[in-house]
C-alpha cells in the first residue's frame, strides 16, 4: 500500500511525462518520455514505474482522446520499464550504452505499434503500418539516443537527489 507522499510523487511524475510529450508534440517522434521512463524506471520499484506508466497514458488519452494507441501506450511503455529493469544490472551508469538501447527502443516502438495493429486488424494492416512508419521510427531512435546521450547523467543525478529529499 502507497501512503500519501508516494500517491503524490507519482502522480507529479506522471504529470511531468505529459508536459513533456506535449511540450514537443510539434515535433514528430522527438520526445523526452523515453529519457524520462529511463531516469523513473532506474530509481523507483517495477510496480510504481508501472503505475506512472499507466496514470502518464490515461492523462494523455484525456488530452488527445481515447483511441487503440490507448492500449498500446500501456503495454509498450510498460516493455520499456521492463527493458530497464533487465538492464539495469548490466549497463549500470554507462550512459552511451543507455542511448544505444533507448535508440533501439525508439526504432522498434512502431513496430510494437504494427504488432498490436496486425492483433487487431490483420496482418496487412500492420505489416503496412509499420513500412509507413519507419521513417518516423528513424528519428524517434535518433532523438532517443542524442536526448538520452546528453541529458541522462545530470537528470539523473538531479532526480536522485530530489527523490531523496522527498523522503
Amino acid at each position: 500500500m502507497f501512503n500519501v507522499r508516494k500517491l503524490v510523487l507519482l502522480a507529479l511524475l506522471a504529470a511531468g511525462a505529459l508536459a513533456l510529450q506535449v511540450s514537443l508534440s510539434f515535433l514528430p517522434n522527438v520526445e523526452l518520455v523515453t529519457l524520462w521512463f529511463l531516469i523513473i524506471g532506474l530509481s523507483l520499484s517495477f510496480k510504481e514505474s508501472v503505475i506512472v506508466v499507466f496514470v502518464f497514458t490515461l492523462l494523455e488519452a484525456l488530452v488527445w482522446g481515447f483511441g487503440d494507441w490507448v492500449l498500446g501506450y500501456l503495454w509498450i511503455w510498460t516493455v520499456w520499464i521492463i527493458m530497464i529493469r533487465c538492464f539495469k544490472p548490466i549497463l549500470k551508469d554507462k550512459t552511451h550504452l543507455w542511448a544505444l538501447l533507448g535508440a533501439f527502443y525508439g526504432f522498434v516502438f512502431g513496430f510494437l505499434f504494427a504488432a498490436q495493429h496486425a492483433l487487431l486488424y490483420g496482418l496487412n494492416m500492420g505489416i503496412v503500418y509499420w513500412i509507413r512508419g519507419i521513417s518516423f521510427d528513424i528519428i524517434h531512435a535518433f532523438s532517443n539516443y542524442s536526448l538520452i546521450l546528453i541529458l541522462f547523467t545530470p537528470i539523473l543525478k538531479v532526480f536522485n537527489n530530489l527523490i531523496r529529499k522527498w523522503g
